[in-house]
């Protein structure tokens, strides 16, 4: 009897150690991932922190910020994205908003049915041909020689990309599109992204997106700095003043939010332990 019961069990004993056994590679398999990641993320920002100091160019420590290293990316560019002789201006803006820009986007195309979907696919395309445009000219301006070969292996193998930066750090740069050193810009794009972070940090609670606390985080730093800018030029604040106001906006509606799940969370929880242990007794 007890034979036959142990034998009827076997195969559901075998089922949950191969689940058991698929879930432990998946777990080593994301560890490895999350340590590429932080140690890409390291070179990365040790890149252009090095870069942007040696050109002297305003607050490197943006570099080891997300969001904002994008935004020093394109300073490192000159702001310039070039697709042969044709120039495309505000990669400071462009840079770190497109990301954001794709989500919302995506967010509504998602509710069209199929031809949303193909519009979301060449949308992605056209933005990561971008972001490949312009991470070929910072190679360009480190390393001419090799920009090719660096470009071709950091779309082929994503992590080098960050290793290749980190690499040329130390290397004078020169862009053959401006040869003139400093390359002067005709808006205020601290304030431009203070008050662009700060409202998608408000739509992101609003259609609970998340990521509002980092982007309402990212706008307050450049919302500051943008005002102290701006103030020793003796230049108006508005947008600057606007993009803080909305920052700390969003964060503390994130954070509300975030404390209200959490004591949902709690609630129910003591709920369901209260409900069993009246069941027990």
């Amino acid at each position: 009897m007890y034979g036959n019961y142990f034998e009827d069990m076997s195969p559901y004993s075998s089922h949950s150690g191969l689940l058991l056994s698929i879930i432990s590679i998946l777990g080593i398999l994301l560890a490895i991932a999350a340590v590429i990641g932080i140690v890409c993320y390291v070179f990365n920002s040790i890149g252009l922190y090095t870069m942007a100091k040696n050109r002297n160019i305003d607050h490197p420590w943006l570099a080891w910020i997300p969001i904002a290293n994008s935004y020093l990316m394109g300073e490192l560019i000159n702001d310039d994205v070039s697709i042969g002789s044709w120039h495309i201006p505000y990669a400071k803006l462009f840079l770190p908003l497109m990301g954001l820009a794709l989500t919302l986007v995506m967010s509504v195309l998602g509710l069209i049915p199929y031809f949303g979907a193909f519009l979301g696919i060449l949308l992605s395309l056209a933005l990561g041909f971008y972001y490949y445009t312009a991470l070929f000219w910072l190679f360009s301006i480190y390393d001419q020689n090799h920009r090719v070969l660096y470009l071709v292996l950091s779309i082929v193998f994503a992590f080098m990309g960050p290793i290749f930066i980190f690499v040329i750090r130390n290397r004078d740069a020169y862009d053959e599109r401006h040869p003139e050193v400093i390359i002067e810009s005709s808006y205020h794009a601290k304030s431009i992204l203070a008050l662009c972070l700060g409202i998608f940090s408000i739509i992101s609670f609003v259609t609970l997106m998340g990521s509002g606390l980092l982007t309402g985080a990212v706008g307050l730093i450049f919302g500051i700095i943008a005002t102290k800018e701006l103030k020793q030029q003796g230049n108006p604040t508005g947008m600057a003043m606007a993009g803080l106001i909305c920052s700390i906006v969003g964060i503390a509606f994130t954070v509300l939010l975030l404390f209200a799940c959490v004591v949902c969370v709690g609630v129910g929880g003591m709920g369901i332990l209260g409900g069993l242990m009246n069941g027990g007794y």
